[in-house]
């Protein structure tokens, strides 16, 4: 079985509907292959994980990611950075290749915020498998991209 951790700092109720909507696609797109997996070890199982509950041995046992977090002052979520924080000493570069992207929701500007993603990212020997979702302001006109983020994640598992 393999595992897709999503890991987020959502504290609005704008950000939980992000969540939830990004959360809901995984699922169902795991749903999707899962039905179709010849034996349990092709199955996809998906984890919601607060990031100020980071485990190491969560992320180690991952084969996929995503992140989400909103853009505080030209940077990510607190929350998020400790999450990094807590788990880069102990897997510096061992999942190199792991198949990830993320979500950022600013209310002004995620340029900041989105930097910083790629720069720990690659820190961490990752590179998104599909073009991360970075916005501000409302989340419907993102809704479908996001949707598509989430499947291209679980479809990297598959390939």
């Amino acid at each position: 079985m393999s595992t897709i951790l999503v890991v987020h700092h959502s504290p609005t109720d704008t950000t939980r509907g992000v969540a939830s909507l990004v959360l809901d696609a995984t699922r169902e797109a795991a749903r999707q292959v899962n039905e179709v997996a010849g034996d349990s070890s092709d199955m996809i199982d998906v984890t919601e994980v607060n990031a100020l509950e980071p485990s190491v041995g969560q992320l180690r046992d991952a084969d996929a990611i995503i992140f989400g977090t909103t853009a505080n002052f030209g940077y990510i979520s607190g929350a998020l950075k400790h999450y990094f924080d807590s788990t880069f000493m102990e897997i510096g570069e061992d999942l190199k290749g792991l198949p990830m992207s993320w979500w950022i929701r600013g209310g002004y500007d995620t340029t900041g915020a989105s930097k910083v993603m790629r720069s720990i990212t690659t820190g961490y020997g990752w590179s998104p498998v599909v073009p991360p979702i970075e916005f501000v302001g409302e989340v419907e006109p993102h809704t479908t991209e996001l949707r598509d983020m989430a499947q291209a994640v679980v479809g990297a598992l598959v390939q």
